[in-house]
């Protein structure tokens, strides 16, 4: 027969549909003619090696004396070891059924490969089956890839088997050899026309992938590409960087071409090898692994602290690792600079403590004397004393009585706020407060102004400890408008919040904001006889029911007081 004439196997493929698939447009051109059968099963193993993305795709036929033969893809690593009594037991395995057609297989301790096996259906035992790195296993789509191929191959395998039997025997192609070839072509057409039909599916199904697959590649490229972290893929073993994002050469201070071409791993990590290689074998072993442990070197020779993630990927046929590495220079430095003020607020407290102790040992060491002072000075306005010595004796009393007020302050202050909280029902509770201190000096002439808010609001609080704190509130207020004038006193509950505001205005003179930023500071006062601790205990005991004290004033809406404090939780009866 003519070589125009020989029968032809060719690949599946519809022209009007055309499938965009790596390992279709490679598997396409290929065809079998008579006596090429070598070359033809070693083109398909090659292109089928390139499509699966596999490591390697070999054929292999059991011949009666000398075993399995295998007709090979060219290895990825050129002069590799040909493991061939490795993959004649797993061939054997697989054709008798000992392991299953895919799944994972250990050709030394601490190494496996994905394998992939489909049986061909010629007369001796035979194999199609392909082998990549055991981190990307093969699915159930390249088995249907592989057994379609399988199809192919043994389809060839007898065409050949069948010409090399007839040919020798009668010396020349007569008629009835050809007729024979022709009924033996038009049978491997139907069962070719059969795969045809199956591989248009796998086809139609493999296309839309590639379209989602390359999408999902273009987004996931502009992801890495814009990432604020340095993203690598590394291969540890061979001490290569394969590819890096511009924060990556931007972190360490080369080119992207420098990272791809010049600069090696141990470069980078030049005293933390070991440490490295221990982490990417964890990252291997466990399928991810994180470390702030590894510091990396940049091209100006400057140590950068960094946080690494990592997991393994096969990248160019290699099983590599794909890190992102962030600086964390900065944040150590904040963590130790919170370290170092930890420290110094503790020492701070600590030195806090032992003068509140000390000036509780201090105001009781006065207070006792004080008390004996005050009753001979009380006593001494029994006797008939002329004028003079009145105004001096009432001058003494009036000091006296400042001094014991300034250490009950100064007590209070140094003590801390432990208190005994119970629900209160706020609006009540301000009104009796209201209506006992309207006879206070500071408050008889004024006019108050109660705003209760219309829903009932109950707070957690110490009633006493919270009675300091809007008398004190109330007075200052009253303090700061002339006799006649009014103070607001309202209480509302934001819509929907966890708290409720109680807030207190005059329209009294504005406080300037040099003053505003200093006058909860314990011992500042700008009154004559003040002390300068009545805010500063306020703002104590507010914070103690875990509230808020905030204070405003300007020339329009006046000095504004404001005192939050969290609503009692369904549920809860005390504080």
């Amino acid at each position: 027969m003519s070589p125009a004439n020989q029968p032809q196997l060719k690949l599946a493929y519809m022209p009007g549909n055309p499938m965009p698939c790596r390992w279709l447009s490679a598997l396409t051109p290929l065809q079998y003619r008579t006596g090429h059968l070598a070359a033809y099963l070693t083109e398909l193993v090659s292109a089928l090696r390139h499509g699966l993305g596999a490591s390697r795709v070999m054929i292999g036929q059991r011949s009666q004396t000398e075993g399995y033969h295998f007709i090979m893809s060219p290895e990825l690593v050129p002069g590799a070891t040909q493991n061939l009594e490795r993959w004649s037991t797993l061939t054997q395995d697989i054709l008798t059924q000992k392991m299953s057609g895919t799944g994972l297989y250990t050709i030394q301790p601490h190494l496996a490969v994905a394998y992939c096996g489909v049986p061909l259906q010629t007369v001796g035992q035979g194999i199609l089956l392909a082998l990549r790195p055991a981190i990307e296993p093969f699915r159930a789509e390249d088995q249907q890839v592989l057994t379609l191929m399988a199809a192919q191959a043994t389809m060839a395998i007898q065409y050949e088997n069948c010409s090399q039997s007839t040919l020798p025997r009668l010396g020349h192609p007569s008629q009835l050899v050809q007729d024979k070839l022709l009924t033996v072509n038009q049978q491997l057409t139907q069962k070719l026309d059969q795969y045809r039909v199956e591989l248009q599916a796998v086809s139609a199904r493999l296309q839309m992938e590639s379209i989602a697959h390359s999408s999902l590649e273009q987004r996931f490229r502009k992801i890495i590409e814009g990432s604020n972290d340095a993203i690598f893929v590394i291969d540890p073993a061979q001490d290569q960087i394969l590819e890096a994002n511009p924060r990556a050469a931007q972190l360490l201070n080369y080119s992207h071409q420098e990272l791809l071409n010049s600069t090696k791993i141990s470069q980078v990590h030049p005293d933390e090898m070991p440490k490295l290689v221990e982490f990417t074998n964890t990252v291997f072993r466990n399928g991810q692994g994180w470390t702030d442990e590894l510091t990396c070197l940049t091209k100006t020779h400057h140590k950068l602290a960094a946080e690494i993630s990592a997991a393994p990927i096969e990248f160019e046929g290699r099983q590599c690792i794909l890190a992102m590495v962030r600086d964390i220079n900065e944040r150590k430095k904040l963590d130790m600079e919170r370290e170092r003020a930890e420290a110094r607020a503790n020492r701070a407290l600590s030195h806090l403590a032992e003068v509140g102790e000390l000036a509780s040992m201090i105001v009781h060491e006065i207070r006792n004397p004080l008390t004996t002072v005050l009753m001979g000075l009380t006593s001494f306005k029994k006797l008939e004393l002329d004028s003079r010595f009145e105004a001096r004796l009432a001058i003494a009393l009036e000091e006296a009585e400042r001094l014991k007020r300034l250490l009950n302050e100064i007590l209070l202050f140094s003590k801390h706020q432990t208190l005994n909280s119970k629900p209160l029902e706020l609006n009540k509770w301000s009104a009796d407060l209201l209506a006992s201190i309207q006879s206070h000096p500071s408050v008889a002439d004024r006019i108050i102004k109660f705003s209760a808010n219309p829903i009932s609001t109950i707070v957690s609080a110490d009633s006493d400890k919270l009675k300091q704190v809007f008398i004190n509130l109330i007075t200052n207020a009253c303090e700061a408008v002339t006799p006649g004038e009014t103070v607001t006193w309202e209480i509302t509950h934001p819509s929907k919040a966890d708290y409720l505001t109680a807030s207190i205005n005059n329209k009294g003179k504005p406080i300037s904001p040099a003053i505003l930023e200093k006058i909860t500071t314990p011992f500042f006062t700008t009154k004559t006889n003040g002390s300068g601790l009545g805010l500063a205990i306020v703002k104590r005991i507010v914070a103690a029911h875990n509230g808020q004290l905030t204070i405003t004033s300007d020339s329009t809406a006046g000095t504004t007081v404001t005192v939050r404090l969290p609503l009692l939780k369904p549920g809860k009866t005390n504080g």
